[in-house]
């Protein structure tokens, strides 16, 4: 019976690190899931692309998620808004509400923008994830394949959004 009194104290132990373990897993891989960016691409730049796409761009449905989105074709890369508040504003319409996801998708490639903007965590607009500041530009691993740094594609893509 005292061997019985001993291992209790192990098996609770061992279940204490299996479970210590399997949480620190998952925060490190949400830990991952984004890149802050705004170094490379600011809010100022978000914004003035946004503009252009909404003033010179067309409409084009690129997901199941929702429709007519406004869309420009930049040549290497399309890049498509994605409303704030997601379904909510399943057709974009601008007057409804705001934009805060721009995706730049090539034929082999997809990379998803998010602004956050202040006010939007509170409001808790679509595609704001733990750990996102308010103010901050984003690059979201939409696979979640994990990545450390910012692919030197996504940078050439930025560049071209910038002139």
């Amino acid at each position: 019976m005292k061997s019985f009194s001993i291992s209790k104290p192990i098996i609770l132990l061992l279940i204490l690190l299996s479970f210590v373990k399997s949480i620190s897993q998952t925060m490190s891989s949400n830990e991952t899931n984004f890149l802050k960016i705004t170094n490379q691409f600011s809010a100022e730049d978000f914004e003035n692309v946004k503009e252009f796409i909404l003033e010179k761009g067309n409409r084009k449905t690129y997901r199941n998620f929702d429709n007519n989105n406004p869309f420009y074709d930049f040549g290497k890369f399309q890049g498509y808004l994605g409303a704030d508040i997601g379904q909510q504003n399943i057709y974009n319409d601008p007057k409804i509400s705001d934009f805060n996801e721009l995706t730049l998708k090539d034929n082999d490639h997809y990379y998803k923008i998010l602004i956050v903007r202040k006010g939007d965590i509170l409001a808790s607009k679509k595609g704001i994830q733990n750990g996102m500041l308010e103010n901050e530009i984003y690059l979201v691993d939409v696979y979640q394949t994990g990545f450390s740094k910012i692919p030197d594609l996504f940078l050439d893509y930025l560049k071209t959004l910038k002139r």
